[in-house]
């Protein structure tokens, strides 16, 4: 009975992330064409059939509708499940590590923002400012927090430290041209978030970012390299496991 329990509860958190990532799937999609994306029906972008309530549930309508609009037959594309699948599993991992908690609760948010980041940088190279300004809120919550007994990670002042130690450098290479203006805001709104944890978060994003960049200078293909899903990856990583990793080499250098 418990496992089934679990398994339901997982399900649940699972259909939440899709859900928000379904919705950051509209907001993506109508926010360049200034549409309204709060309180206006979805519709088909091909033949622009409002959509009834059957055909918007996250995952399952994408799968029994064949990835096809019921109306016109025309392909819907593969971004929106795929999104709907990362940011539903990605709440369910967010779980499973850190179990009932506010860390989860941030975690539920972050994850989807970071997933529509990344999908946004890869088709225009662009990092959406409203997800950078998401991450920074959600940084100033938990420096809140971190003044009451429920925070048991960072300081108040080491969430600020977290922002000042990476964007400091980071501006640096945006001023020689090796990254982006919205790498460096993504940084320095994640370092708020994360404080010493930012570190470890963005080791992974440049050993990620780095591999990929040489298969694809082996290779000999030509290819924009984006580093906002590396360091999304990285920002993820880093907030479930950051401050484990450096409890662990705080450890291994003390013997």
């Amino acid at each position: 009975m418990e496992i089934f329990l679990n398994v339901m509860l997982c399900f649940i958190i699972f259909m939440l992330g899709a859900c928000f990532g379904s919705f950051f799937n509209v907001v993506l999609l109508r926010l360049p064409k200034k549409e309204n994306f709060i309180n206006t029906r979805s519709y088909c972008p091909e033949c622009g059939k409002t959509l009834l309530w059957y055909e918007l549930i996250p995952f399952f309508s994408y799968v029994f509708q064949g990835g096809r609009c019921r109306n016109c037959q025309s392909r819907i594309k593969p971004q929106y499940l795929l999104m709907e699948i990362i940011c539903g599993g990605g709440n369910v991992w967010a779980y499973l590590v850190l179990g009932f908690s506010y860390e989860t609760l941030i975690a539920f948010i972050l994850f989807p923002v970071l997933t529509a980041l990344s999908a946004e940088d890869i088709k225009k190279t662009e990092i959406p400012y409203w997800c950078t300004v998401t991450i920074a809120a959600l940084g100033l919550i938990a420096t809140a927090i971190s003044f009451t007994p429920l925070s048991s990670r960072a300081l108040w002042y080491e969430h600020l430290l977290g922002t000042v130690i990476i964007a400091l450098p980071f501006a640096v290479f945006c001023y020689l041209g090796a990254m982006g203006g919205g790498d460096v805001q993504l940084t320095a709104a994640a370092g708020l978030l994360l404080g010493w944890a930012i570190v470890p978060s963005v080791l992974i994003a440049m050993l990620t970012g780095g591999v990929f960049g040489l298969v694809i200078k082996l290779t000999k293909k030509r290819a924009t390299i984006c580093f906002g899903p590396f360091l999304s990856v990285g920002i993820a990583a880093g907030y479930l496991y950051g401050y484990d990793v450096i409890k662990w080499y705080a450890g291994f250098l003390g013997g």
